[in-house]
């Protein structure tokens, strides 16, 4: 049986790590550390986190100029990278914040998202991302996922049916560990977490469909529906119940096998040369690069 640990009251929808080291930096204002705070919160057990700026300034009650000069101490003093990502007109599409657990001062980093920025950044335009170069580092617990519920049952008499068994367990775990490794975000995050610090509020009917896809399919598989959904340019979660039902109509059960799904579809795509799905709309894949 698997152990799980249920938290509830102010903690149900996720809670992060915060240094006192950073606390204590008398150097950093009081608008730099809610700032962190925030992030670190959404970053969960992780060290990434990718609540848009428009949400950020929001619930935090802080102007746009009044966050970026504030979040420029928390980059220059490297307890934070800010990961840009663009599309290919240079314009702003998101960011990926990765909360350092050893200090990496930028003092020569460059903000190219300034206040007067004519883009919006969270309303998440038509998609037009470059190939990405999955350069992140794996900071995904896959521990307590739903692979070890997928595993053969190993209850073989035989010695060499358990070696057996035993390498294709291990053969699946780091599977999954690999398909980890390209999504660089918490996977073991709350998925209504994961979505409201993307992609805005979901209404009541909305969270329980995620809790059922949750429960159906496996917290990972869910988070890594929204991740893609967003970088594919969802407004909303239609899009992303649409990926998730898609997986489910095509059995997907583990991480590694939803990763594998999608590039299969994307390669497909490039070599078509014609249009992709996405969202209900047909888009020329030419014109259309997503991460995933």
């Amino acid at each position: 049986m698997e152990n799980e640990i249920r938290v509830k009251g102010i903690f149900e929808q996720g809670y992060g790590i915060i240094a006192k080291a950073l606390m204590r930096d008398k150097d950093l204002s009081i608008e730099a550390k809610s700032i962190y705070s925030y992030l670190a919160s959404f970053a969960g057990a992780g060290n990434t986190a990718f609540p848009s700026v428009e949400l950020i300034i929001a619930e935090l009650n802080i102007s746009r100029d009044r966050f970026y000069k504030h979040r420029k101490q928390l980059v220059e003093k490297g307890f934070i990278t800010v990961i840009q990502k663009k599309g290919d007109k240079g314009l702003q599409q998101r960011n990926i914040y990765q909360l350092n657990p050893i200090l990496k001062p930028q003092s020569s980093f460059k903000d190219t998202e300034s206040p007067q920025s004519n883009y919006p950044e969270s309303s998440f335009p038509q998609s037009d991302y470059p190939e990405s170069d999955n350069t992140y580092s794996n900071n995904n617990s896959l521990t307590n996922n739903s692979i070890n519920n997928n595993n053969i049952n190993n209850n073989s008499n035989s010695a060499a049916a358990g070696d057996s068994n035993n390498n294709l367990n291990s053969e699946l775990e780091e599977r999954e560990r690999r398909a980890a490794a390209e999504i660089p975000i918490n996977l073991n995050a709350s998925p209504l977490i994961t979505y409201e610090g993307s992609l805005g509020l979901l209404n009541a009917i909305q969270r329980e469909d995620l809790f059922q896809w949750e429960a159906e399919l496996s917290r990972p598989i869910v988070n890594f529906a929204i991740y893609h959904g967003s970088m594919r340019g969802a407004r909303g979660y239609p899009l992303i119940n649409d990926i998730l039902r898609k997986w489910h109509q095509n059995n997907i059960k583990s991480l590694s096998e939803a990763v594998a799904f999608e590039k299969e579809l994307k390669n497909k795509a490039q070599i078509k040369g014609g249009a992709y799905v996405s969202g209900g709309k047909r888009t020329n894949q030419q014109n259309q690069n997503f991460d995933w």
